[in-house]
C-alpha cells in the first residue's frame, strides 16, 4: 500500500484525500490477494480531484512505475457511481508432473459433481462447487476461475485442498492470481 501511495505521489497525481487527522488517499483495491498468494492482474479505484483522460492517467502511472508494475488499464466512472465490484478471479499454478494423473480424475469428478462440501478454516460448512466457474489441467499447469466471493463461499485455498494439494502449497505449488474480472467485463 505504501508503496502504491509513493508511486502516485511520483506520478503527480491530484489524489483526494480522506477527511480527518490524518489524511488518507483515497485508494481502494477491489479485493485482497489471499495470503502467500502471487498476482499478475490486480484492480484498483482511486478518486481524483480533477478529470483526467484515461490514457494521460495511464501514462503518468506507468512512467513512475517500477520494473516490473505495470497499469494496463484505466475507466472512468461516473461520479456517484457504485464502486466497481470484482465478478471472478483466474488463478494458476504448476502442479509435480507425478499428480497429474490422479488430479486429473479428481477435476473430472469435481467439476461432473452438482455440489462439493468444504468446512473452511472458520470452522464453516460451505459449498466449494458453486464458484468454481473453470478448473482444467493443462499439461501440468492447473487453471481455474472462482466468482468473486459475496458471503462465504470457498475460495483457493478450499479448491486446493480438494484436490490434496494443500499440503504442497508453497512448498513446491506456488499459486498465482493471474486475472481479476471486474463487473463490466465477461469471463
Amino acid at each position: 500500500m505504501r508503496a502504491m501511495e509513493r508511486l502516485m505521489r511520483r506520478a503527480e497525481l491530484p489524489i483526494a484525500k480522506s477527511q480527518g487527522f490524518h489524511p488518507k488517499p483515497r485508494v481502494s483495491y477491489l479485493s485482497a490477494l489471499p495470503l502467500g498468494f502471487s498476482s499478475d492482474d490486480e484492480a484498483m479505484e482511486l478518486i481524483l480531484e480533477e478529470d483526467w483522460l484515461p490514457e494521460v492517467l495511464l501514462q503518468k502511472l506507468n512512467d513512475a512505475s517500477v520494473e516490473g508494475l505495470e497499469f494496463l488499464r484505466a475507466v472512468p466512472l461516473e461520479e456517484g457511481a457504485p464502486k466497481q465490484q470484482a465478478l471472478a478471479f483466474s488463478y494458476e499454478a504448476t502442479v509435480p508432473e507425478e499428480l497429474v494423473d490422479e488430479l486429473t480424475g479428481k477435476i473430472s469428478d469435481f467439476m461432473s459433481a452438482e455440489s462439493v462440501e468444504v468446512v473452511k478454516a472458520n470452522g464453516k460448512t460451505v459449498d466449494a462447487r458453486a464458484p468454481v466457474k473453470e478448473l482444467a489441467l493443462d499439461g501440468s499447469t492447473l487453471r481455474f476461475v472462482l466468482s468473486a466471493q459475496s458471503g462465504p463461499e470457498a475460495g483457493a485455498r478450499e479448491i486446493f485442498a480438494l484436490l490434496g494439494l494443500d499440503s504442497l502449497l508453497f512448498r513446491t505449488i506456488f499459486p498465482n492470481r493471474n486475472r481479476t474480472y471486474i463487473a463490466d467485463e465477461r469471463l
